[in-house]
């Protein structure tokens, strides 16, 4: 009987993850990850990721995890999950190399502050910086990040990719590429290159690591890809190219309005 009823609510969450692209309510449930160090690191250095959904007195009842890195800098030395709370193990898969795929939920509505798994990571390359960055359900992944309410529906508020600068970056033939400018900058930037071809997409993130803007198709002039930032609030930003081959270049840049 116990597996039957596993079972179902196993089927429960999966149809309400589907379900909630269609019955949006209000986000409410935020994603917080943070990490145990500062940069820039060094090849052997290990360092804790900690994941808590945060949703304050909003009932959820079942959550699913999407994440990207580049394995070619850090790897997974361990994923411990926090089963105290979230007592349903629905998925916990690190088998594909550079993902993250983790769900789980529980029988009864969760409220407050909740640690979901903690990770720890080693350092094995400094080419590039390290960005552990979310692939949000909403964006079409159905395995996406996504937290579901017993209604089925979307209740996922802010979330937070981690970028880290290593040592090495400015070693990296893929960043020596590109000149980004003018730096600060308050219409306008433009990012100078002859590799616009090999570009994949272009990331805007706040120095929180929150996703502010993603640009797929760059708007590109000759050997210069000009993007609008007069929309943003005056802050520093990391500006983030990404190669078709999984090749990253970061950017400092403080936009002033």
């Amino acid at each position: 009987m116990k597996k039957t009823k596993q079972f179902r609510l196993k089927t429960v969450f999966i149809i309400a993850f589907i379900a909630s692209c269609i019955n949006l309510s209000a986000q409410d449930v935020d994603l917080v990850a943070n990490v145990n160090v500062s940069p820039p690191l060094t090849v052997g250095q290990t360092f804790t990721y900690t994941f808590d959904a945060i949703a304050g007195t909003t009932a959820y009842r079942g959550l699913q995890i999407y994440l990207n890195f580049n394995p070619s800098v850090i790897q997974i030395n361990s994923l411990t999950p926090d089963n105290s709370v979230l007592n349903v193990p629905l998925a916990n898969d690190t088998s594909v190399p550079g993902v993250i795929r983790y769900a789980a939920g529980a029988f009864v509505d969760i409220t407050g502050t909740t640690n979901v798994f903690t990770i720890e990571f080693e350092v094995i390359g400094t080419g590039e910086n390290v960005i552990i960055a979310h692939d949000l359900f909403s964006t079409a992944n159905a395995n996406g990040t996504g937290v579901s309410n017993d209604a089925g529906e979307n209740i996922t508020g802010s979330t937070n990719d981690i970028i880290l600068a290593t040592l090495a970056s400015e070693e990296n033939s893929f960043s020596n590429s590109f000149s980004v400018f003018p730096n600060p900058v308050s219409d306008v930037l433009y990012i100078k290159t002859n590799t616009a071809s090999e570009i994949e997409n272009i990331t805007i993130h706040s120095i929180e690591g929150k996703r502010i803007q993603q640009i797929e198709n760059s708007n590109t002039i000759g050997n210069q890809i000009a993007i609008p930032v007069r929309h943003l609030k005056g802050a520093l930003y990391f500006v983030t190219i990404r190669s078709v081959e999984n090749e990253v270049s970061t950017f400092k840049v403080l936009i002033n309005q």
